[in-house]
């Protein structure tokens, strides 16, 4: 699986767990939200405020509507 599609699985994966041990492993992993990790802090410090509202809105509902569909074929 290459790694964009990696990717697109992890957060959809995310994005329906439930589950708060995973949730705070991918915190642990990746920086609390509003509470940077050293490795993370300046990666996503260059990107606040970049997206309007009416944007990051926009971002949400395409990946909502073309990333959760499961193509059986993608797993190939």
């Amino acid at each position: 699986m290459h790694s964009e599609a990696r990717k697109l699985h992890i957060i959809e994966a995310v994005l329906r767990t439930d589950n708060e041990a995973v949730l705070t492993a991918i915190e642990t992993i990746v920086g609390q939200p509003g509470v940077p990790s050293k490795r993370t802090k300046g990666r996503f410090n260059a990107l606040l405020g970049a997206l309007t509202n009416e944007e990051a809105d926009a971002m949400k509902k395409t990946i909502e509507e073309n990333f959760e569909k499961i193509n059986p074929d993608d797993w190939k």
